[in-house]
Formats: C-alpha cells, sequence, structure tokens
C-alpha cells in the first residue's frame, strides 16, 4: 500500500518496530513495515528520524509533494536496482533509432487506450446518444483509430532525422489528446467548466482533477524505473532538461488513462462536486482541490491500482504493472547490442 500523509500537523513515527501515524485531531495506529511500499508526505507533516531510518532499513521510498500532488523529492537507499550496464545501455538508447521505435510503440499504446476508454464511456448511462442511438463520441473514435492505423505502419529508418522524429512524433501526440479530450468535454456537466485540457495551472476543476490525478502517478513511474535499474533523468521523446526526470515523461503516457478513468469515476459516481471539493486560488495558482476533495481523489485512485485487471494473460494489480512495464524495459535493454 501507499501511505498518504497530506494533513497539517500529522506525526510519522516508529513505535515497537512499526510506524506510528497520527492525525493532528485524531488517535493514532501502527502500521506494519511490511504493508507500506511508498510513503508520500506534503507540507506541515512532522517525521521523526527514526521513521526516515525504518523506511530506508525496509526500502520503502519517500516521496515529498507540494499541494498540489507534484513530487518535490525522495529519500531512498540510493541503489539503482541493477547493475550499471542497464544505464550505459539506455543512454545509448536515448539517441538512437531503435529509442524512437519504442517512443512509437509507447504512443500507440496511449492512443490505444484512450480509444478503448471512449468506448468504456459510450456505455455508461450518462453518455448521450442522438435519435439513432449512437455515441457522441464515434466521430472521435474514428479519428483515433485512423492515426493509430497510419502510425502503425510508420517505419522508421536507422538513417532517420531523430529530431525531426520526435517533433513529429510530439505533434501527432497533441492531435490525438485534443480528440480524447474533447469527447470528455462533450459528456461532462456544464458545472464543470471543461473545454478541454488545460496544463499547469488549471483555471477549471476538472483540470484540476487531472494534474492532481496526474501527479500521484508520476512518483509512482518514477521509483518503478529506479526499482528496474534505469536512469529517470535519461529520456528518449522527451529532450534533456535540468533537473527534470524526462524518461518518467516517456514511460507515464500509457498509464494516464487509469488517472482519466478515475476521474470520470469521481465525478460521475463517487459524489465529487466542483463547489464544494475544489478552491479558487489567486490567477496565477488558479484551481485546485480542497483538503476534503483530496481525500476522494486519493481513496479512488490508490483503490484503481489496487484493482487487478488483464496484463500478459494474467490479472495484476496496476500498481504492479508499473512496476513490471519497466523491469521488462530494462530488460530489454539489457539485450540491444550498441
Amino acid at each position: 500500500m501507499q501511505l498518504y500523509l497530506d494533513s497539517y500537523g500529522a506525526f510519522l513515527g516508529v513505535e515497537n518496530g512499526m510506524f506510528w501515524f497520527k492525525p493532528k485531531h485524531s488517535e493514532g495506529r501502527a502500521i506494519a513495515c511490511q504493508r507500506i511500499n511508498c510513503i508520500f508526505l506534503t507540507k506541515g507533516v512532522r517525521i521523526s528520524s527514526d521513521a526516515i531510518l525504518l523506511a530506508l532499513s525496509h526500502n520503502i521510498p519517500m516521496v515529498f509533494t507540494d499541494q498540489l500532488g507534484r513530487s518535490q523529492g525522495y529519500l531512498w537507499s540510493g541503489q539503482y536496482g541493477s547493475i550499471s550496464t542497464v544505464r550505459k545501455k539506455q543512454a545509448r538508447f536515448a539517441d538512437h533509432p531503435l529509442g524512437m521505435d519504442w517512443v512509437r510503440d509507447q504512443l500507440l499504446q496511449r492512443a490505444k487506450n484512450q480509444l478503448r476508454t471512449l468506448e468504456l464511456l459510450q456505455e455508461q448511462p450518462y453518455a448521450r446518444k442522438d435519435k439513432q442511438g449512437q455515441s457522441d463520441f464515434v466521430k472521435d473514435q474514428k479519428n483515433l483509430s485512423k492515426l493509430i492505423q497510419r502510425w502503425e505502419k510508420l517505419p522508421i529508418s536507422p538513417r532517420a532525422n531523430l529530431k525531426e522524429l520526435a517533433a513529429s512524433f510530439r505533434g501527432w501526440e497533441g492531435g490525438a489528446s485534443r480528440t480524447y479530450f474533447q469527447a470528455f468535454a462533450r459528456v461532462l456537466p456544464e458545472k464543470w467548466g471543461f473545454a478541454g485540457r488545460m496544463r499547469r495551472p488549471a483555471y477549471d476543476p476538472f483540470n484540476a482533477l487531472l494534474n492532481y490525478l496526474y501527479g500521484m502517478l508520476y512518483p509512482l513511474v518514477e521509483l518503478s524505473l529506479i526499482k528496474a535499474g534505469l536512469d529517470p533523468y535519461m529520456g528518449v521523446l522527451h529532450t534533456d532538461r535540468y533537473n527534470r526526470p524526462t524518461l518518467v515523461f516517456d514511460c507515464i503516457e500509457i498509464y494516464r488513462h487509469w488517472a482519466e478513468w478515475t476521474a470520470l469515476q469521481l465525478v460521475f459516481e463517487k459524489g465529487l462536486d466542483p463547489q464544494q471539493h475544489f478552491e479558487e486560488r489567486s490567477i496565477r495558482e488558479g484551481i485546485r482541490l480542497a483538503p476534503s476533495g483530496k481525500k476522494k481523489v486519493i481513496a479512488a485512485m490508490l483503490g484503481h491500482l489496487e484493482e487487478r485487471s488483464i496484463y500478459q494473460g494474467q490479472k495484476r494489480k496496476r500498481k504492479t504493472q508499473i512496476d513490471l512495464g519497466l523491469q521488462s524495459l530494462a530488460s530489454y535493454l539489457k539485450t540491444l547490442d550498441f
């Protein structure tokens, strides 16, 4: 399980060899180390050095986040999950046509996940249909299907200009996402004010919700990369940016649909309310989740990650699928003969 400590004045310590967590205005409780695989801490939470040492001794990373759920730093053992050979090959892979071939596969899987989400969306009772019983999303699905078919056939030459190819991929991904989120805009109630994807800051509650849910995914992907022995700061599609985990940006794409589906469930099934569970900040900060909203959102996302779905022929928890997927990437890099 992931332990989220996001209430001001909460305390994390140690009692009888277990973590002891006490919210400011509630009773404390002990949690066995074996039950926790990651601890998330936000501003205003106190933590003892004993708790830090206990986490390090059990290889439990600690992630420090801001009020928007974005990771700001980590405490971990400092050891990668494999020998340095993997990272040496990763460096060559990042500037090689094989790397771009992998990026194409990532973006294709992202588009296929988007298509599947639209298929699930049109089956919901809140999805509008015309007089012929046809979903509002038929056109969006056709457009996504055409993009997928076109890019599945795209050959990547060993002599390809990688910078031009990367720019083309970004344009393709942007077009697919615009089509995808236009469908969301048609189904969401007007009170959510969603007209399309907007990153940071968010000026409508649904974009603020997406930002927070994506923020929960980023550290999980980064920690899985570290466990797999990969350098999160050495990306392929996303160019090197100082102090930015660019490989995380590449790898998170195929998991974003989990956050998006959770957002839709929160809106239509779990009672998240734009007036009650969000707060307006300054023009610079936009809109973000209020503390009451965070509790609902964190519980929903963690529940979704704990659920099992089919992965490579077996039912696996979604959070486990991240570990397995990035271990597969590390294993693939080991086989490359550069």
